[in-house]
């Protein structure tokens, strides 16, 4: 055959990797797993056996077997022509408010495809037992398959005639698949979304990317296409579609308020989704970053769902207090929201444990006895100097544990400290070969992080 007809693609690397940057510093990719319960069966050929339905379980016979078995010539007669290659005929209708399954989404069907005169189907998702989901213009099944769920709607159910020119050609795979082999297909649309173009902003000229009536409608393609990164679980793919779409925004010139106010609409919308990616890609720092942006989009009144986002960044970063304000300002606008309820909660008792730490630890320090030599000190100076000792222990032991964990880096908060005792840390930091940071964003958190070793 001159194309390849598998429904799965191999899934290629945006940019190449060379080998010296792999030796060097390594390669960060994720692989697309929305097709991993595919099983790499699902390729219109089958296995070895004439057919797997004798080896289906758990699955409803009857649903299998073939919706016809006598001619082809007399089905068509009783199904609608879509063209000279495809003939239909609906079983059940689908939502009539939606739009036909189109170009660039992703769809979900169950199908079962039939040879004439079988009345076992030669392939079929629910022997499978799973849905089979794909992208409308990729090539990534066969050719009059996706003709014919191009002219569905969600919730169908449709029989279809294929034609042979559109499924295996003159030649066909024999002995499975005869030559000019015509297919009857039992298909169904479970539903579909749309998957915009990860290029779209690429295809402008350069003249016209600050022309916002040009550029809109890309990153509104870019936006599609980072959300469906993150039903997919491709996070870090979402945030460069996102960060691209807000960058080609924010370079146009308006012509008018109207404009302005459809940019500013659509920047909230993807700043409030790369707060969400950024905390599932842990980069909390990035997340407060956004809310900055928000908040002077939005005149400093935020939704709901940006404060919640905020919220869990504070508490990644250890900020606890402000968290907790954060999470009742999100309540505020919705009271009866559970999950905001229950950050809540985690935020008292891992204030509650904060502060019983502390308090543990100061009494710890003023339990302790001086053993230094030296003059007669004052009980007021051996008790202070036995707590200073202990905090510097205390503070060296955890330095410790985290150096040998397998953690790169943890937070904690300024407030936490007096001056001295951050002095103290300081010093500790520095004979451990650490490194402490202050956050750009919050200057009372703190990172103590790992030197990189080259």
């Amino acid at each position: 055959m001159e194309e390849s007809y598998f429904p799965c693609s191999p899934q290629l690397l945006k940019e190449p990797l060379s080998f010296a940057e792999l030796v060097k510093n390594g390669a960060e990719f994720e692989v697309d797993m929305s097709h991993q319960n595919n099983n790499g069966s699902n390729d219109f050929l089958g296995g070895e056996s004439d057919s797997d339905y004798e080896d289906a379980e758990d699955v409803d016979n009857v649903a299998l077997l073939s919706p016809w078995t006598q001619s082809f010539d007399e089905l068509r007669a009783l199904m609608n022509k879509i063209d000279e290659y495809i003939y239909k005929r609906i079983t059940r209708e689908g939502h009539v408010e939606r739009d036909l399954v189109p170009e660039k989404a992703r769809v979900s069907i169950r199908y079962s495809g039939y040879w004439e005169g079988d009345s076992h189907p030669f392939d079929s998702s629910m022997l499978r037992g799973t849905k089979f989901e794909f992208e409308t213009g990729q090539k990534m099944v066969l050719e009059g398959l996706e003709a014919a769920v191009r002219t569905m709607r969600p919730y169908e159910q449709a029989e279809f005639i294929i034609s042979y020119k559109l499924l295996f050609r003159e030649l066909g795979c024999p002995p499975r698949i005869k030559p000019k082999a015509d297919g009857l297909f039992k298909v169904e649309v479970i539903d579909f979304s749309l998957i915009g173009d990860a290029e779209a902003i690429d295809a402008i000229p350069k003249e016209d990317r600050d022309k916002f009536c040009v550029v809109y409608p890309k990153a509104q393609d870019l936006h599609l296409h980072g959300k469906d990164c993150v039903k997919r679980g491709s996070y870090r793919n979402a945030a460069t579609a996102f960060e691209r779409a807000v960058n080609s925004l924010n370079y146009c010139r308006m012509a008018n308020d109207e404009e302005e106010r459809r940019q500013t609409a659509l920047l909230i919308t993807l700043t409030q989704n790369l707060m969400i990616v950024y905390n599932k890609l842990n980069k909390p720092q990035r997340v407060c970053i956004m809310m900055k942006s928000l908040r002077r989009l939005t005149e400093n009144d935020p939704s709901c769902k940006a404060l919640f986002q905020e919220g869990r960044a504070l508490s990644a970063l250890g900020d606890y207090d402000r968290a907790r304000k954060v999470f009742l300002q999100a309540q505020a606008k919705q009271p009866e929201n559970k999950e905001i309820s229950d950050e809540i909660i985690s935020m008292d008792k891992r204030i509650s444990q904060y502060q019983e730490a502390t308090r543990d630890l100061w009494s710890r320090a003023f339990s302790a006895k001086n053993s230094q030599s030296g003059a007669p000190k004052t009980a007021a100076e051996v008790e202070k100097e036995a707590k200073d000792q202990s905090f510097k222990d205390e503070i060296e032991d955890l330095i410790k544990e985290f150096e040998s964990s397998g953690k790169k880096s943890i937070g904690f908060s300024r407030k936490m400290f007096s001056d001295k005792q951050f002095r103290m840390i300081c010093d500790l930091v520095r004979d451990h070969n650490m490194k402490l940071t202050l956050s750009p964003i919050h200057e009372d958190v703190l990172t103590l992080s790992k030197l990189d070793v080259n």
